[in-house]
């Protein structure tokens, strides 16, 4: 079965920003050297916390500052699908793709931003956020798919379904996507970000300056239907 996977931020949303960085502001921390953002973030990179710890000790910054359900949704509403969304998502699913999301994003943003378009997708894997009874942020599950997880992911769809790697995608933009060529999986970075995107073995195809989602169809031998 031929499949695509999707990172989400930086790669189906356009010049938005980081959704984590966004919280951080929203609460009020400073995200230079020296902040709990970026200590954090470095102790993970360093294997000083495991991914869990890492929200869990993320989850208690946002509990002190008091981050509530209505300030996620006000960030998600923030966030605008590139160009070209539709016409793409719709090509894959008329040429057969299984499509799914594999996210370091939180589940509750992808689906708010996504909101009719959620249908398409066959699996949504990314953070739980969840509150507690006065809205305030009070627990983030850690999704298992991230960094080394998304070759993890790709690895159990491909075993699940008995597809060939060779009919497997990945479409990312970021360090953190850098994994999933591990699968044995086509890859395709666009838009970079700290993507090592001149490393052919980690992006097979490199499409910088997207500005329509459909610009990866000719890599996959597929062309966006025409308006009549």
């Amino acid at each position: 079965m031929k499949a695509i996977f999707f990172d989400f931020d930086g790669t189906l949303t356009y010049k938005s920003e980081n959704i984590w960085r966004a919280i951080w502001e929203a609460c009020g921390y400073d995200l230079g050297n020296g902040s709990a953002y970026r200590d954090l973030f470095d102790a993970y990179l360093d294997k000083k916390l495991s991914y869990q710890e890492w929200c869990d000790r993320t989850c208690d910054e946002f509990y002190k500052a008091g981050f509530n359900k209505k300030q996620l949704a006000e960030i998600a509403d923030r966030i605008q699908l590139i160009d070209g969304f539709e016409e793409t998502i719709k090509a894959l699913k008329d040429a057969g793709y299984s499509i799914h999301i594999v996210s370091g994003s939180i589940t509750p943003v992808v689906a708010r931003v996504l909101g009719k378009n959620l249908k398409y997708f066959d699996s949504i894997n990314a953070n739980g956020m969840f509150f507690n009874k006065d809205g305030v942020c009070d627990y983030i599950r850690g999704t298992n798919y991230d960094f080394e997880g998304k070759a993890r992911f790709i690895n159990e769809y491909k075993a699940e379904t008995k597809s060939k790697a060779g009919d497997l995608v990945f479409v990312g933009n970021g360090s953190n996507d850098e994994w999933a060529h591990q699968s044995g999986c086509k890859t395709i970075c666009i838009n970079p970000d700290d993507a090592d995107y001149f490393d052919t073995t980690k992006w097979h195809t490199v499409l910088q300056n997207v500005n329509n989602l459909t610009d990866i169809l000719p890599v996959l031998g597929l062309q966006a239907e025409q308006e009549q």
